[in-house]
């Protein structure tokens, strides 16, 4: 039996391709986001669950030592950390910048937003120069307790931090001249 009901179409927009372009940006920042805040709760809940671990084995209430909780617990922090600050800049959630945007006039806000989005591009940049630099001079330092490599386990996240904060910097500075210095989502 064929379907008879009336076939309906919708009607829409001619969407421009600058327009679609930043679209499909907008849905990889986003799912570049979402990856980030898993990932930042996955290494919270894990670095929870090792200082868990490290203070019921430091006061002997099992009688098991672990040495490696303190270095692993060190290196989850700094990944949460920088990539906080990442996703920070990402929701524009630094205090320090909205505390100094709101002294000056609403009208004069837009061009304070775009300089401080430049700064955070300009030191970004700098933060995944000296990263890498960082990183690499101590790619084959070890870890007194694990053995990991300092630089490939625990500074690698400076430059990678850095990256993102640039990504989502420079999308700060694009949504002050597209949206006339209004950021919200």
């Amino acid at each position: 039996m064929a379907d008879t009901r009336p076939v309906t179409t919708l009607k829409s927009k001619a969407v421009k391709p600058k327009e679609k372009i930043i679209q499909i940006l907008q849905l990889l920042l986003d799912v570049l986001m979402h990856v980030i805040e898993t990932i930042g709760a996955v290494l919270l809940s894990a670095m929870t669950l090792i200082i868990f671990w490290q203070v019921i084995t430091r006061f002997k209430i099992i009688n098991v030592p672990t040495p490696w909780t303190e270095e692993v617990a060190l290196m989850l922090l700094v990944w949460f950390g920088l990539a906080g600050a990442a996703i920070g800049i990402r929701k524009e959630s630094h205090i320090g910048v909205e505390f100094v945007t709101a002294l000056f006039p609403t009208s004069f806000q837009k061009y304070i937003n775009s300089f401080v989005g430049l700064l955070i591009v300009v030191f970004s940049v700098f933060l995944f120069i000296e990263g890498i630099a960082l990183a690499k001079g101590t790619w084959e330092v070890l870890m007194s307790a694990t053995l990991l490599p300092r630089g490939k386990f625990v500074y690698l996240a400076v430059p990678t931090a850095a990256a993102l904060m640039f990504v989502y910097g420079l999308e700060f500075v694009v949504k002050q001249f597209t949206a006339g210095g209004k950021n919200d989502d």
